[in-house]
């Protein structure tokens, strides 16, 4: 990123970081870049304890040239996927230093995935390119065992042999869950056959996905190590902004109104990737600001207060004109504009962190409700969620499950349940608004498609 030109940011403040003065547009485009997802720190603060556990288990497996499963799990937008992206820039220094060959990376995001066994598919066309009838076959049990037996082979090279390791990387491992999981078992199943050559790591925000989904691995002898993410405090994430905002000379950013943003997105999720939409929502309402200012100085017939190149008497022409100095900085009510914007209910941040099976309850709810109904009893309510179950491939809870599962969507206050002598007859009905859960289920394809 280019720093900000200086001559385009002329500031006055004498006490604390120096504020904005005049902001050129094409700096505020520089600061969102800076705020951007797409924008990787070089460093990765705030997650040492993870990235050492997780970094030590694939640079161990790749040169010793072991296979190996990884279970990584948290909260959305707490550093997952970024500390994986940074693993893999790595791999290949890692395979020079004990002189063997660089593996295979295959990095996949399930929401991607027409079917659950078309991993199966992807990994057999990493493995055996130009083959596509292996990775044709219409019998999973079949691409399973090619994907195995390709695992397992040893390759030649000259008079002896070497085994190219293959790195898996499955994001959003939560989608491959269904009615009895056998995707699941066999794709964790593939790091512990003889001379297997995968090291597959899964990510995914359900932390009990292998103790709830898959009791049988550790039978199996293929239950994961596990690396925990918890969410992003309130200081964390302001480390994390200012890391990102530390190339620019200039305070762009009031600290009351970074505190603010990270106060609440700490309080509400604890996601990284929210706090930096807020910053930029931020920026957005200034460059609105911007360019009203812009218009009304126009229609006065004099805006050169707002030339890039305006010295320091043209902004105190403009102070004498009645615009402060820093007016276009970003302060707390610019802050406090963007998150109301992004946080519109905080029933949606609510429904969005909510573990998979509860949020499956609320979509069957909605849809029940839709036939012009207030309330159901528990069993009607019961019978939606399993049919949705059924309609996904995934298994169902018991009913007692289910009605555990119910009492503390009522003790978040997001369900309402009525008193009755059995249980499957009480009375539930939703105690958040029908649009904030369809709103909160907007880009969740397997939610999306069961409401439409």
């Amino acid at each position: 990123l280019q720093s900000c030109n200086k001559t385009a940011l002329i500031t006055h403040s004498t006490d604390g970081p120096r504020s904005l003065g005049v902001l050129d547009p094409s700096h505020i485009q520089s600061v969102k870049s800076a705020l951007h997802l797409s924008t990787v720190p070089d460093i990765v603060l705030c997650r040492e304890p993870e990235q050492n556990k997780i970094v030590d288990f694939c640079k161990s497996c790749i040169q010793m040239q072991q296979a190996g499963s990884l279970y990584i799990c948290g909260c959305p937008g707490t550093g997952k996927t970024l500390i994986m992206e940074k693993v893999k820039l790595q791999v290949d220094k890692w395979a020079e230093e004990v002189g063997i060959c660089a593996p295979l990376v295959l990095s996949l995001n399930c929401t991607s995935l027409t079917n659950s066994w078309d991993i199966f598919r992807r990994i057999s066309q990493m493995l055996s390119p130009g083959q596509e009838n292996k990775a044709s076959q219409s019998n999973n049990t079949l691409l399973v065992n090619a994907v195995k037996h390709d695992l397992c082979k040893v390759a030649k090279a000259g008079k002896g042999y070497y085994r190219r390791m293959l790195l898996l990387i499955v994001d959003e491992m939560d989608y491959l869950i269904s009615k009895n999981q056998l995707v699941l078992y066999e794709l964790f199943g593939l790091c512990v056959h003889a001379n297997s050559r995968c090291i597959l790591i899964g990510i995914a925000n359900a932390i009990d996905l292998t103790d709830r989904f898959l009791p049988k691995l550790q039978s199996l002898n293929c239950k994961p190590d596990v690396v925990i993410f918890s969410s992003y405090t309130k200081d964390q994430v302001l480390i994390l902004m200012n890391q990102r905002l530390k190339v620019f000379p200039d305070a762009v950013f009031h600290p009351a109104a970074l505190e603010l943003c990270a106060r609440k997105v700490a309080a509400a999720s604890g996601d990284m990737r929210k706090a930096l939409h807020v910053c930029r929502t931020a920026l957005d309402i200034v460059e609105e600001e911007m360019q009203k200012g812009v218009d009304e100085e126009m229609k006065d017939g004099d805006a050169s207060y707002l030339s890039p190149n305006s010295g320091q008497s043209e902004v105190g022409q403009g102070q004498a004109n009645g615009v402060k100095q820093n007016q276009y900085s970003v302060h707390i009510h610019h802050m406090a504009e963007a998150l109301g914007k992004t946080y519109r209910s905080t029933s949606v941040e609510t429904v969005r962190c909510l573990p998979k099976h509860q949020q499956m309850v609320l979509c069957a709810a909605v849809r029940l409700f839709r036939q012009g109904k207030k309330d159901a009893s528990l069993a009607q309510l019961n019978s939606a969620y399993l049919e949705f179950c059924k309609s996904s491939d995934i298994h169902g809870l018991s009913v007692l499950e289910f009605s555990n599962l119910c009492r503390v969507l009522a003790d978040q206050g997001i369900l309402n349940l009525g008193f009755s002598r059995e249980d499957r007859m009480r009375r539930v009905s939703l105690q958040v608004d029908e649009e904030d859960i369809v709103f909160a289920f907007q880009g969740m394809r397997i939610f999306r498609n069961y409401l439409l």
